[in-house]
């Protein structure tokens, strides 16, 4: 978040090392750069800032297993900003000359986009694997489909953005469908203890 302070006509605007900072004047960039501090004049500039540390979107998806079997699969995708001016144009990372923080909530957009594209890679693996399979190695097949489905995505570089890793960190069933996987192995449990 950068650091404005105010006097009469004029703002000191001081941005931490991760933000990129691009200053409009007349529909123009005139500065931009990462870190920058500089005095603006805030009825005729405008200021975006663009957040250059990774960030990390967790989600939390649920579908069905091939065999019609509600399924919930849950990770993090960590991602950071590759092209700052693009993702500029196509985003607004304004932020308000008196507080500092964005007029908007860019970085929900993102997350929005990112979840969607991540969300239907991961159904397409629900969809076509059995609920046995996706309890047993789901977690390792979401997370090639999802990570290779994002970095092939063309749009994710359109937008200046890259991602940096995909983790899953559990793929369930519903708690009845667990119990039911679940039983036979507690049976023979139970009957090893017996003997």
């Amino acid at each position: 978040m950068a650091r404005i302070n105010r006097y009469p006509g004029f703002a000191h605007l001081r941005a931490e090392a991760s933000s990129h900072v691009i200053c409009y004047r007349n529909g123009r960039s005139v500065r931009a750069g990462r870190g920058l501090a500089f005095w603006v004049r805030p009825r005729a500039t405008a200021v975006a800032e663009v957040p250059l540390d990774d960030q990390e979107l967790s989600f939390l998806f649920h579908g069905r297993s091939g065999d019609l079997q509600e399924v919930v699969a849950q990770g993090i995708v960590t991602y950071r900003v590759t092209d700052p001016d693009t993702l500029a144009s196509r985003i607004d990372f304004g932020i308000d000359l008196l507080s500092g923080l964005h007029a908007k909530t860019p970085l929900d957009q993102i997350a929005a986009r990112l979840t969607g594209l991540a969300q239907q890679h991961a159904w397409a693996v629900m969809a076509g694997t059995p609920l046995r399979e996706l309890v047993a190695d789901g977690v390792v097949r979401l997370r090639e489909r999802i990570s290779e489905g994002l970095a092939s995505d063309a749009s994710v570089a359109q937008m200046g953005l890259a991602v940096a890793s995909v983790r899953v960190s559990a793929v369930q069933p519903s708690a009845e469908v667990e119990k039911a996987l679940a039983a036979p192995t507690r049976e023979r449990i139970a009957a090893d203890a017996d003997e």
